[in-house]
């Protein structure tokens, strides 16, 4: 999946940005080792401390604090702040509990990661809940998120192609 990913981006001339927080840049690690990264591959901020997000993305305390870091409403936040300090076609942004020490509770666990996608003006919002070690847990994060990349672009261009007959 992650290669095929890859291949897509490079094929569609789609450069990627990350905006990390629990997975404390695996993803532009992962993505760098790609065969095309030079082509996709525009790079990442890691917010993993707190303070990153209020001081570099300019989050607001109070969304942070209604919300805990650990949110899809932070995680969204992060692309629409983190859009004005890197220029790309396509972003991710992810944040999550990979383990204990967070904002876990029972209805979000250890292992909850919350992630979104943006490409051609919208966001596509996800919440998955990975078990394990913590790097399986982001082996299965970049699983996921490579096949929602490659859904999110073959849609759009199924659209494309729909809209133009």
């Amino acid at each position: 999946m992650f290669n095929s990913c890859c291949k897509l981006l490079a094929q569609e001339k789609v450069k990627i940005a990350f905006f990390e927080s629990a997975s404390a840049g695996y993803l532009a690690y992962r993505f760098s080792l790609s065969p095309y990264s030079g082509d996709i591959l525009i790079g990442s901020l890691v917010s993993y401390d707190l303070r990153v997000k209020e001081n570099t993305l300019h989050i607001s305390s109070e969304l942070i604090e209604k919300y805990t870091p650990e949110s899809m409403q932070v995680t969204v936040e992060m692309i629409k702040k983190g859009k004005d300090l890197i220029k790309a076609d396509l972003y991710v942004a992810c944040t999550g509990l990979l383990k204990k020490g967070g904002s876990e509770t029972k209805e979000k666990p250890v292992g909850t990661f919350f992630y979104s996608i943006y490409y051609k003006n919208n966001f596509y919002n996800f919440r998955r809940i990975f078990k394990g070690l913590p790097y399986i847990k982001l082996r299965q994060l970049v699983y996921y998120i490579t096949q929602d990349i490659e859904f999110i672009i073959l849609d759009n261009k199924k659209d494309n192609l729909t809209n133009k007959k």
